[in-house]
């Protein structure tokens, strides 16, 4: 215990890509314009994360001596956030440096890594523990310590939600309370969304080493009418049925959102224009970003594309590519023969090759092996004059009027929830029936 208790130094990695005032004028001229108001200074330091969040601290240094500001900001705000609302972020952050928070987090963060270190060691003496008197003694110990663990949390989290309370309430004085109300509700209800779009939108793209617009692409997929349906509910039910708890360091929304509403609010000027123009050379940031998060992504080798490109550099190479490699597979059906192949699936998944580094199970196989039949479907609506509509959270075949998601069929057919004879009578609708699959190369 008395060796946990020694100070450490505070080695401090930084947590994104570092912007410099040279290459962001537009947002160092936001972020002095707050600090002058508070009278405070700017941060030393300010980096791009990837976090929906922002967030100051007062970093490095040793018990706190030496230590230098620091702002996080994450890069899903400048897509889904007006200015008026990201000011009202930026106030928020800004005064907790105001109060005196900063200044405190080093020390409570110390705090708590001194008790975790002390829970580590006690606990590598557990295997004494079979010798009676040691096992009393350990008991002992690890009780009061997780009491004491547990109060500790109870009391700086109390402070902590308190201080948010604060933050808001100085917030709503800089920048307004209408904009501070829509941001909280805008970066709470974004949360999600964020990673279900980098899992869908970003990341299969990027290991043919190009980047679409990852700001303006988050921007588009929200506002896709269907997603933004999904935000508005998990938003909804998120402000009606969180439950408060001791051990949070913030209030739940629906108090933060309820106590905002009775807050004296500044008369601040109105910018309803996407934050997204406060963010120079966005395409170059991104990519320094994503090197950053990324070592081993070689620097020089991303290329930034607009989202209209991905389709023709990404999705249809990939697609040809794998329909000529596994034209075996398809040679000879049609698109209203798929449902014959459903109960193939397995068999022809297990002489599909795994991804690399990844060993799939019987029923990833036969996914992957149903989502070649996929390809094969759409390269054969491509060649019959359907096209292709692929941006982000959006993605059909089109033809006069009509609209066919070859992909979702599929699933639909493996999850049996489209019947066969739906299907032949949905192809016969639509004129696809006798169309071979693949593209007419591999015919």
């Amino acid at each position: 215990m008395l060796w946990s208790l020694l100070p450490r130094f505070d080695k401090f990695v930084a947590p994104g890509v570092l912007l410099a005032r040279a290459e962001q004028p537009r947002l160092f001229a936001e972020l002095e314009s707050i600090t002058a108001t508070l009278h405070e200074p700017m941060p030393r330091q300010v980096y791009l994360v990837g976090d929906v969040n922002a967030f100051v601290a007062d970093r490095g240094g040793f018990l706190g001596i030496g230590s230098r500001r620091v702002m996080g900001l994450g890069l899903p705000l400048f897509s889904i956030l007006t200015v008026s609302q990201f000011r009202a972020v930026l106030a928020h952050e800004f005064a907790h440096h105001y109060g005196g928070d900063t200044s405190l987090g080093p020390w409570v963060y110390k705090t708590q890594r001194v008790i975790v270190r002390i829970f580590e060691n006690v606990r590598s003496l557990k295997g004494l523990a079979r010798l009676a008197i040691l096992g009393m003694m350990y008991v002992a110990v690890a009780t009061r310590m997780k009491w004491y663990f547990q109060l500790f949390l109870r009391v700086i989290n109390l402070a902590s939600r308190r201080r948010e309370c604060r933050a808001d309430e100085l917030a709503c004085l800089i920048a307004g309370r209408r904009p501070l109300v829509d941001g909280l509700r805008a970066l709470n209800g974004a949360a999600p969304a964020w990673a279900t779009f980098w899992k869908t939108e970003v990341a299969p793209v990027l290991g043919d080493g190009v980047v679409p617009g990852i700001v303006e692409g988050f921007a588009s997929f929200t506002s896709v009418p269907e997603i933004g349906e999904q935000i508005g509910k998990y938003l909804d039910t998120q402000i009606r049925e969180e439950k408060a708890n001791p051990y949070n360091s913030r209030p739940p929304l629906r108090d933060r959102l309820a106590a905002a509403e009775t807050f004296s609010a500044g008369e601040a000027a109105d910018d309803s224009t996407s934050a997204r123009g406060v963010l120079d050379k966005a395409d170059a940031t991104e990519i320094r970003w994503l090197e950053h998060l990324n070592p081993e992504v070689k620097p020089g080798t991303l290329t930034s594309i607009r989202w209209d490109e991905v389709a023709s550099r990404v999705t249809l190479p990939r697609w040809r590519k794998s329909a000529a490699e596994y034209s075996f597979v398809l040679e000879g059906v049609t698109a209203e023969s798929l449902p014959e192949q459903v109960p193939t699936l397995r068999q022809i998944g297990a002489g599909i090759r795994d991804p690399v580094g990844m060993l799939l199970d019987p029923a990833q196989r036969a996914h992957r092996a149903g989502q070649l039949f996929g390809v094969g479907l759409a390269l054969a609506l491509l060649a019959d004059g359907w096209t292709l509509t692929d941006t982000p959270g959006v993605f059909y075949f089109g033809r006069d009027g009509r609209r066919l998601n070859p992909f979702v069929v599929m699933d639909q057919l493996m999850a049996d929830t489209l019947s066969a004879e739906d299907w032949r009578a949905q192809c016969a609708e639509l004129g696809i029936g006798g169309l071979i699959l693949g593209p007419p190369a591999s015919r």
